[in-house]
């Protein structure tokens, strides 16, 4: 009986010790995973959810996290999107998830986006990671790291007449771009 008993304790030693040692290597498998986790996949739980946005030249932003790239997010707020590059993020915080979406590898990068905005002649707001306007009117070009920016009165069209002069803007300088309607 008594040997019944030793061999019934050790067995139930070594149960336990397996289990921590299960327990253990779950634990590792998480935190390797959370490693391996980019910003762009930690946001897209978000997409959907509202998110305050704390940028380099501590300006904060709220609004609907409204999509995502492969180094800049989008949010919108009041009929405002706002088209904000990764590089110009301080911190972001988002109380709940959202959609979810997955977020593959073949994103559209922040040039390409901002291409878009070119093709759509939309009159923009750029805004520098010093909180400054670094230029208001509509795009022109995009180059590698820059833009060009046609400069022209809020309430006029983009034509010959009304453009007077064109600023560049390093992609560098930028925190945001504002679409304008």
């Amino acid at each position: 009986m008594r040997w019944e008993s030793l061999f019934a304790d050790l067995e139930a030693q070594f149960e336990a010790e397996a289990a921590r040692g299960k327990l253990s290597e779950i634990q590792e498998m998480v935190r390797i995973e959370r490693a391996r986790q980019t910003l762009v996949q930690r946001l897209g739980r978000h997409l959907g959810s509202p998110l305050d946005v704390h940028l380099l030249g501590s300006e904060r932003l709220g609004g609907q996290l409204a999509a995502l790239g492969k180094d800049w997010l989008m949010l919108v707020h009041g009929g405002t999107e706002e088209l904000i590059p990764f590089r110009a993020l301080a911190w972001w915080s988002g109380s709940g998830a959202g959609g979810g979406a997955e977020t593959g590898q073949r994103l559209v990068g922040f040039s390409q986006a901002l291409r878009l905005l070119v093709r759509d002649r939309a009159r923009v707001g750029i805004d520098g990671v010093d909180g400054r306007a670094l230029a208001n009117g509509t795009l022109d070009q995009v180059g590698q790291d820059f833009v060009e920016v046609a400069l022209h009165a809020r309430d006029e069209f983009r034509r010959g007449a009304a453009v007077h002069s064109r600023a560049v803007v390093p992609f560098t300088a930028m925190a945001r771009v504002r679409r304008e309607d």
